[in-house]
């Protein structure tokens, strides 16, 4: 009887992690939120701070592009390109706001695309992403890239 407890245990644990992988696969943007396709896109801000020379001075940025613009461009692909994990963290209803111990160096940023009758936004609060599609609640989400927040970065601080 206990030989059976036991082996019933771990198929349950071995189901559970398998469902986590699962849930946790990468996926691009496009197909972790069904419905959204980037080529509707009419505008994307960006908007952040870098806490460049100290915690107590950054520098703002917000900018509205267009498909007038270049950035607007590489925007759209580095988000075509984007590819994400759901956290498991978005299985557990939270509320209340977040903090973070502002240091030399650090940044924030979102971005906020418009579509004729939804918006998209990508938030990086400090490493800490999140995405809102249709003015859905948040998906808390890890990028695969540190290259794509990199980028996106670039064009903020540049």
């Amino acid at each position: 009887m206990k030989h059976r407890k036991k082996i019933t245990a771990l198929l349950i644990l071995s189901l559970c992690a398998a469902l986590a992988l699962f849930y946790r696969r990468s996926l691009p943007l496009q197909q972790l939120l069904p419905g959204l396709d980037l080529s509707q896109c009419t505008s994307i801000t960006l908007q952040g701070d870098f806490y460049e020379e100290s915690p107590r001075e950054n520098v703002a940025y917000n900018e509205t592009f267009t498909p007038e613009n270049k950035e607007f461009e590489q925007i759209l692909a580095l988000l075509k390109q984007a590819e994400f994990r759901r956290s498991l963290w978005g299985l557990i209803p939270h509320k209340g706001i977040r903090s973070h111990p502002l240091q030399t160096g650090d940044i924030r940023w979102e971005i906020h695309c418009v579509f004729p009758d939804s918006s998209l936004r990508v938030h990086n609060f400090f490493g800490d992403f999140t995405l809102s599609f249709q003015e859905t609640s948040s998906l808390p989400v890890a990028p695969v890239s540190s290259q794509w927040v990199d980028a996106i970065t670039a064009i903020m601080t540049k």
